[in-house]
C-alpha cells in the first residue's frame, strides 16, 4: 500500500475496509444492503463500549432479529446487550459490547476514529485523525488484522475536503435511503438544472422531457421527496 503524504506532524486520513471480521453492523448492513450510520463510546467506568446505530432501510429489521437470535454470533461480536427499536421510519440499535477490536487499534496506535463512521453494504468508511507517525502505525495495524486487499485509505489534505467528508457522515445524509431511486433522480435532475434556483432555471416540464415522464409525474415523486426530507428537518428540530 502506498505511504501518506503530509506536510506537517497532523495528518488526516479517510479509510475503507472490506472486511466484516466477526462485526454485527457490518454483517447486517452487507445482509439487508443498507448504509448504518454509527456512534461508538467508551465507557471507562465500565469498561465497555456503547454503540447506537442508526439506519432509514425498511428491510432491515427482518435481519436485526435473525442476528440477534444467533448467540454465536453475538458471543463473536462481543455484544453483551442489544436493543432495536423504531422511531417513525428511523431504525435504531443500541449495544453494549465489552470489547470492540476496530477502536481497540486505534487506541493502541495513539490515533482517534473521528465519530460517526458509516457501514455502508457491508464496507466501512471512517475518519482517522493522529499525528503522522501515528497514523502510520495504524495503517500496518489496520491492515494486519483486516488484511491489506481490504484495507483502502487516503490523505484528507484539505479543509474543504475534510467538511465534505464530515457532512458524509451526518444523519441527515442516511435520509437518501427514505427516498425512491425515482425520487432521488427527480430531486438530483431538478437541482442539477436550476429548479429550485430563485428565479427557477426550469420547470417541471423540462425536469419530466429529461426523465421521459411526464409533468405530472415529476410532480408526485418531487412532492413526495420533499415531504420525506422535510418530516427529517422537522424531527432534527424538535
Amino acid at each position: 500500500m502506498r505511504r501518506l503524504m503530509v506536510g506537517n506532524s497532523i495528518s488526516v486520513a479517510e479509510f475503507t475496509i472490506d472486511r466484516p471480521k466477526n462485526s454485527f453492523f457490518s454483517k447486517l448492513a452487507e445482509l439487508s444492503s443498507s448504509k448504518i450510520l454509527l456512534e461508538v463510546a467508551y465507557v471507562p467506568g465500565i469498561s465497555k463500549y456503547l454503540v447506537i446505530a442508526y439506519t432509514y432501510n425498511k428491510d432491515i429489521a427482518k435481519y436485526v432479529r435473525l442476528l440477534m437470535q444467533n448467540s454465536d454470533y453475538l458471543t463473536k461480536s462481543k455484544i453483551r446487550k442489544i436493543r432495536y427499536f423504531r422511531d417513525r421510519d428511523l431504525h435504531v440499535i443500541i449495544a453494549v459490547k465489552s470489547a470492540c477490536e476496530f477502536f481497540k487499534i486505534a487506541e493502541d496506535s495513539n490515533v482517534s476514529v473521528v465519530p460517526p463512521y458509516i457501514i455502508d453494504k457491508g464496507r466501512r468508511t471512517f475518519v482517522v485523525v493522529g499525528e503522522k507517525r501515528d497514523i502510520e502505525l495504524y495503517v500496518d495495524e489496520i491492515a494486519r488484522y483486516y488484511g491489506e486487499e481490504n484495507v483502502e485509505y487516503g490523505e484528507i489534505n484539505s479543509t474543504e475536503k475534510l467538511a465534505r467528508v464530515v457532512m458524509r457522515r451526518s444523519l441527515l445524509n442516511l435520509v437518501t435511503e427514505k427516498l425512491t431511486d425515482m425520487e432521488l433522480n427527480v430531486v438530483n435532475i431538478a437541482y442539477r438544472n436550476g429548479y429550485f434556483n430563485y428565479p427557477k432555471s426550469s420547470n417541471q416540464e423540462t425536469i419530466g422531457s429529461l426523465l421521459g415522464l411526464s409533468k405530472i409525474t415529476v410532480n408526485i415523486h418531487m412532492r413526495k421527496a420533499l415531504k420525506k426530507m422535510v418530516e427529517e428537518i422537522a424531527r432534527a428540530s424538535g
